[in-house]
C-alpha cells in the first residue's frame, strides 16, 4: 500500500480527476481524504454538521478514485469540534487550570458521542467509502480531563485524587522543584492512583473508539477501520502515551484493521533509523501498520527517502505520506525527470543524482504547475529547492517501488 492523507482543499482547486490522476502516477493505492475536520464541518452531505464548501467533495473523489482503482478511506478527526463546542461550550474537554478553553471536546461527553454515531453512520450508509480512519482518538496533553466528572470517575478507579492532584503540580506547574519526570516516574514504579488515571484514559479512549465503529459497522460490516497514532505508543515504556493520550497500542490491535503510527521524523528531531523503531515498535502489537511518514514543511526528499528506505523488508502493510499538497510529485521515467507542483511553493532548482553523476538544474515551478526534464540518467536521488530552501519530494521510480 502506498497511501497518502489529503485535506480537502486539493480536492476542491485541483479538482477529483487532477488529484486521482496525479497519484495514481506515484503509485498511490489509498487516499485517505479529510471528510471532518477541526472546525466540525464535513466534505459530503450530512443532515448532522455543516458543509465545508457547499460542494460534496467526497462523492467527486470516490467517483474518479474507484473508476481509477484507488481505495477511499474517509478520514474524520475526532473530540476535537468548534462548530460542536460553540453550540455546547459544556461538552468541552476540561484543563487543569484554563478550564474548557479550546475548541476540544471530552471524550465521555455522551452528547457528542451521539452526534458522531450518527455522522458516521450517515456517511457508511450514504457513501461508497471503502474504509474509516479515525484521527484524535486520544487526549491532547495530561493537563486536560479535570472537570469535576473526570476526577469522579478517576477516583471510582481507586485514584487517591490529592496525590492525583499533588504529583501534576510538581510535574507542570511549579516554578521551583518542579519535576518533569515525576508523574511519569510514579506510572513505572506502579503508583496506584497513578496506574489508575492511565487505566481511566485508556478506557474513555477505547469506549469512544468502540462507539465509532460500531455505528460504523452496523451500516458497513467489509469497511477496512484504521487510525491515526501518536508515535510513543510504538515504544517500549508506554508512560508518556498511557497518560497523556490514553493511547495504547494494544488496545489499538483490539479496535482497528490498521494503524498508521505518525513517525514524521523530522517534527521529532529523529533520523529514519527512529522511524523503523516506531513501524516495529506498532508491529510487535499484532497490527497490520501503515508507517505515516513527514512528507511536509521541514522535511526534503533525501530524508523522506531515507525514512522510506528504512522500513524495507520489515513486513509493513506499506506507507502513508502526510501529506498531499505538501510536497513535490517527481517521477523517474525515459532518462527524465517528470515534476508536478501541487504545493505553494515555487521550485527554482533541482539536483539530480545517478551513482557518481550529478546535475544542477535551474528552472521555474510554479505551484499547480507540471514541467518535464531530460536526463542523461535515471535519477537515484534528488534535491528540490525554493531558492535556498529545501522542499520534500517524493521520488517514484523502480527503486522505491521495490
Amino acid at each position: 500500500m502506498i497511501g497518502v492523507w489529503m485535506w480537502l482543499e486539493s480536492v476542491r482547486i485541483e479538482g477529483a480527476q487532477g488529484v486521482v490522476s496525479r497519484c495514481l502516477r506515484i503509485g498511490v493505492t489509498d487516499i485517505f481524504f479529510l471528510s471532518k475536520g477541526l472546525a466540525g464541518t464535513v466534505s459530503f452531505r450530512s443532515r448532522f454538521a455543516p458543509s465545508c464548501c457547499g460542494r460534496d467533495l467526497l462523492a467527486e473523489l470516490l467517483d474518479t478514485a474507484h473508476a481509477a482503482g484507488i481505495r477511499v478511506h474517509a478520514w474524520l478527526t475526532s473530540a476535537s469540534d468548534e462548530h460542536y463546542k460553540t453550540l455546547h461550550p459544556e461538552s468541552g474537554r476540561f484543563h487543569l487550570i484554563r478550564g474548557r478553553d479550546k475548541a476540544l471536546i471530552s471524550l465521555t461527553d455522551k452528547g457528542y458521542v451521539d452526534c458522531m454515531q450518527h455522522i458516521i453512520a450517515e456517511l457508511c450508509r450514504s457513501y461508497p467509502i471503502d474504509g474509516l480512519h479515525l484521527d484524535y482518538i486520544r487526549y491532547n496533553h495530561l493537563l486536560y480531563g479535570w472537570s469535576a466528572e473526570d476526577c469522579m470517575r478517576y477516583a471510582a478507579e481507586g485514584a487517591d485524587l490529592s496525590h492525583l492532584h499533588a504529583l501534576m503540580k510538581k510535574t507542570f506547574l511549579l516554578k521551583k522543584g518542579k519535576d518533569p519526570d515525576c508523574i511519569f516516574d510514579a506510572f513505572r514504579a506502579g503508583d496506584e492512583s497513578i496506574l489508575a488515571l492511565a487505566h481511566t484514559r485508556r478506557k474513555d479512549v477505547v469506549l469512544f473508539a468502540k462507539a465509532m465503529i460500531a455505528a460504523a459497522k452496523n451500516e458497513n460490516p467489509s469497511l477496512i477501520l484504521s487510525a491515526a497514532l501518536m508515535p510513543e505508543g510504538a515504544y517500549e515504556d508506554t508512560a508518556f502515551a498511557d497518560l497523556h493520550y490514553g493511547q495504547n497500542y494494544e488496545d489499538a490491535a483490539a479496535l482497528y484493521d490498521l494503524a498508521l503510527p505518525m513517525a514524521y521524523s523530522k517534527a521529532y528531531g529523529k533520523d529514519a533509523a527512529w522511524v523503523q523503531d516506531v513501524a516495529l515498535g506498532t508491529m510487535r502489537r499484532k497490527i497490520k501498520t501503515l508507517a505515516g511518514l513527514h512528507a511536509y514543511d521541514g522535511g526534503t526528499a533525501r530524508s523522506l527517502k531515507a525514512d522510506i528506505t528504512s522500513l524495507k523488508g520489515i513486513g509493513l502493510e506499506g506507507i502513508c505520506l502526510f501529506r498531499y499538497g505538501a510536497f513535490i510529485l517527481a517521477i523517474a521515467e525515459n532518462n527524465g525527470l517528470h515534476l508536478i507542483n501541487p504545493t505553494n511553493t515555487s521550485v527554482t532548482q533541482i539536483r539530480c543524482t545517478c551513482k557518481d553523476s550529478s546535475q544542477v538544474i535551474a528552472l521555474s515551478l510554479l505551484p499547480g504547475k507540471e514541467i518535464s526534464l531530460s536526463l542523461p540518467f535515471m535519477p537515484d536521488d534528488i534535491d528540490v529547492f525554493s531558492g535556498d530552501t529545501p522542499v520534500c519530494a517524493y521520488l517514484s521510480n523502480k527503486h522505491s517501488a521495490d
